[in-house]
């Protein structure tokens, strides 16, 4: 599917779509740990993901969100409205997708997906986000751009 939004939306020269949301799911992972860390209290999930909180959770959200709106009023291919809508959907569905993830490996009773890199929960902790939220993105793209 990110091969088919980028055929089907052909920036010039460059496949912005989705490396787009490549990196609203960096940014969210990233800004959600940094907030949780900061002030996260609350709990999100424990028995799944006992150091995710709602406070980075939302933090992350909400920074990608505001990351996305600045990025598409600088870039006028696609507009700010576009730009938000992405970062919502993967800020929200990546999250959906990295607890999913989680509780598969405490379903499977291991720490980690695989041993390719280690201390960073294996090889599908890096792309839980990505495989859930592509096809919302795509769905969007292909309905709403």
């Amino acid at each position: 599917l990110m091969i088919k939004i980028r055929l089907d939306h052909p920036e010039p020269d460059f496949p912005l779509l989705p490396i787009g949301l490549i990196v609203c799911i960096w940014i969210n992972d990233t800004m959600a740990y940094i907030v949780g860390s900061l002030i996260g209290r609350t709990k999100f999930f424990p028995s799944i993901s006992p150091k995710k909180t709602w406070e980075g959770t939302i933090g992350g959200i909400i920074l990608t969100i505001i990351a996305a709106a600045i990025f598409g009023y600088y870039n006028h291919y696609y507009s700010i409205a576009n730009w938000i809508s992405i970062a919502a959907l993967a800020a929200i569905i990546g999250t959906i997708g990295d607890l999913l993830e989680s509780k598969l490996k405490r379903m499977a009773g291991i720490k980690d997906s695989g041993h390719i890199m280690p201390g960073h929960g294996g090889f599908l902790d890096r792309f839980d986000s990505l495989l859930l939220a592509t096809p919302f993105v795509w769905a969007y793209a292909a309905f709403c751009m």
